[in-house]
């Protein structure tokens, strides 16, 4: 008897998290669908977010990797003539998946949307770079795009960090230092030219009608803010970047389909 009760609630911990999932993903697909059809669009998201309905309950952390990019590609290589709107929130991931998908969505022959409720950090940031046209509420953030640099043993720091390290230490700096030093060059390198192309023609010129476009690169990619900076919709428009506040109300309501881990605020709708 005992051996059946545990059985009975083994299989209940497994298929009951996974039967709750299935009916969210069916609501999430009908809300996607009444989106594309009001926004005249194919809509893709790619919400990084844990949330409490999973196996044993346990949440798993979600960042862009290379089978988002993959996912991505595939759908913008679909849907090549028709306008994208791509609703991100991440707290960004790894550099080269979220240059292949700014790439492939700067490339994308017809209009690009990237809409940003709550937060899009890091190679998020990137992925918003790439769009004709970036969308974020007014309360929503995104972040410096500083490449971090580092491994498990060591920890990942920004780019420039390692560089001040090396710098700074001169000969004293460690083998270990000079080598982060070196690949922190190359990563800044890469990740300026990277924004260059991905916003190239979309930053308008300052009053004087000097351009902008290597000042505001200097601002995300340099250092000069850590790289956890919450850059609200009207600093990264103050800083030149093409914001559209008009944000879509039924975006909002899609994100209400996923359920949070944490659930200590509590309010009556």
């Amino acid at each position: 008897m005992i051996s059946i009760l545990f059985i009975l609630l083994f299989l209940y911990a497994i298929i009951y998290p996974q039967s709750q999932l299935k009916q969210i993903r069916l609501r999430r697909i009908a809300k996607l669908k009444a989106m594309e059809k009001k926004h005249g669009c194919k809509v893709l998201t790619m919400i990084h977010r844990r949330e409490a309905i999973s196996v044993f309950g346990l949440p798993a952390y979600q960042y862009i990797d290379e089978e988002d990019a993959e996912q991505i590609l595939r759908w913008i290589r679909q849907y090549r003539d028709y306008p994208l709107e791509l609703i991100l929130h991440t707290p960004g991931g790894q550099l080269h998946a979220s240059i292949q998908i700014a790439r492939a969505l700067r490339r994308h022959p017809k209009a690009t949307k990237v809409i940003i409720p709550h937060y899009s950090m890091s190679g998020g940031t990137i992925i918003a770079l790439a769009a004709n046209e970036i969308v974020m509420d007014k309360d929503a953030v995104i972040g410096p795009i500083d490449p971090q640099i580092g491994d498990f043993m060591r920890g990942m720091f920004p780019a420039p960090s390692w560089i001040y390290a090396a710098e700074t230490k001169k000969e004293k700096a460690d083998d270990t230092t000079l080598v982060m030093s070196d690949i922190s060059r190359k990563a800044l390198n890469l990740t300026r030219n990277v924004a260059k192309e991905l916003l190239e023609g979309k930053i308008q010129p300052d009053p004087d009608g000097e351009g902008r476009l290597d000042e505001v690169i200097e601002k995300l990619v340099s250092g000069e803010m850590i790289h956890s900076t919450p850059l609200s919709a009207a600093e990264a428009k103050a800083i030149g970047l093409p914001i559209n506040t008009d944000f879509p109300q039924d975006v909002h309501e899609f994100m209400k389909l996923f359920k949070p881990v944490k659930k200590s605020v509590e309010y009556a709708e």
